[in-house]
């Protein structure tokens, strides 16, 4: 490799479907590819980088595999009764002391002077995205500050003279910020697939323009979907008040969508959920359950407004890897069919199978990549 080029690494978070970005930054640690100057991370992306970057595969794994599964870190039964929420803090105590702690120390000296590990986290008041060191004094905060899922986490993470939430609401794939530093030469490891392409091709853009039309059709989809999903909820509920609180949240997230769409072009509903939700069926549960909290508190605008920028942001994003501006090469790892896992609630075994889906992701991109670098060698050889 040409050592004078600068790397950037950019890792896409989404719960459990982390669990890809970990069997890929494995397979990089085992062959000792870390071509990397900074590194960034959201959510579950971030506690992969922290992994990779101390040296520590596995640990993103151990983390997704046997902490995020437990009941203990979340039930939805319980917190539809709202008797409890998704413990982070109870989960990351391990992270922090458990049998496989992440090592600070290591991950600092690997940084040394020139490199850069950052997570992105999300400043409640502003709905943005900001940049923090994960290997900081105040890496515990940090950690637990780009994991904390709107709606499902209901303690403040605050710090800095500010409150923050998990970065993926403001930036699923932190890559934008890479090429804001100054990166021309991006890896990115994302959890959608890059339909009809074949293994070769996936370190290459193949993500289809989303037009006018596929934008309209996509709003009314996504409305449609929202009120067949919510109607068994409005019938269930409609006893005790619930009704109106429900056709009012409906009415406030279509109205923020319509105001948005002409400014946007809005992504596929069916293809882009929000991270920190399991599926679009508990997407409306979680609506109906937690009504009343949602709609008659600062907190509860706070977090639709959040679940609509999730949505933009997330199109912008992709947007940018579909045309990178000139200059910039990017390098997309996706898997080759959608992940088993969902963004919590999965199974141990949809786990363990998008892990192999990323080791073998991670291997076919090794493989192009040094094709590619002794392609671009040789002719530069044969140039001079």
């Amino acid at each position: 490799m040409d050592q004078h080029i600068k790397y950037a690494l950019a890792v896409q978070g989404g719960g459990q479907k982390g669990a890809f970005a970990s069997g890929v930054l494995d397979k990089f640690k085992k062959e000792n590819f870390d071509p990397f100057s900074l590194y960034l991370g959201t959510s579950a992306g971030a506690l992969n980088v922290a992994a990779f970057v101390a040296g520590q595969p596995g640990l993103g794994l151990d983390f997704i595999l046997n902490y995020t599964t437990r009941e203990r870190f979340f039930d939805f039964n319980k917190f539809v009764k709202k008797e409890q929420p998704m413990d982070l803090d109870w989960a990351f105590e391990f992270v922090n002391s458990g049998d496989f702690p992440l090592d600070i120390e290591k991950g600092r000296r690997h940084l040394g002077g020139d490199r850069e590990a950052l997570a992105c986290i999300t400043n409640v008041d502003e709905v943005k995205d900001y940049y923090y060191p994960i290997f900081s004094e105040d890496w515990f905060d940090v950690l637990r500050a780009t994991c904390a899922i709107p709606m499902l986490y209901f303690r403040d993470v605050e710090f800095d003279g500010a409150k923050w939430v998990d970065g993926g609401v403001t930036a699923t794939i932190p890559v934008e910020e890479a090429y804001r530093r100054g990166f021309k030469n991006i890896v990115v490891i994302s959890t959608e697939p890059m339909s009809q392409q074949s293994a070769a091709d996936q370190i290459t853009v193949a993500t289809p323009r989303v037009e006018e039309a596929d934008k309209e059709q996509g709003i009314g989809r996504f409305r449609q979907e929202l009120e067949e999903g919510l109607a068994p909820y409005v019938d269930k509920y409609k006893l005790h008040g619930h009704r109106d609180k429900l056709l009012d949240f409906q009415k406030q997230f279509s109205k923020k969508i319509e105001e948005l769409s002409h400014e946007i072009k809005l992504p596929n509903f069916d293809s882009v959920a929000p991270e920190w939700l399991p599926d679009k069926d508990t997407l409306t549960q979680l609506v109906a359950q937690q009504q009343q909290r949602l709609m008659q508190t600062s907190t509860g605008n706070k977090n639709m407004d959040m679940l609509v920028q999730h949505y933009v942001s997330h199109n912008a994003v992709r947007q940018f890897i579909q045309t990178p501006p000139e200059g910039v090469t990017l390098h997309e790892i996706s898997p080759t069919v959608p992940l088993k896992s969902k963004g919590l609630m999965s199974s141990k075994s949809d786990i363990l199978h998008d892990y192999e889906l990323g080791l073998l992701a991670g291997t076919e991109f090794l493989e192009a990549f040094h094709q590619e670098q002794s392609k671009n060698k040789l002719e530069q050889t044969q140039s001079s």
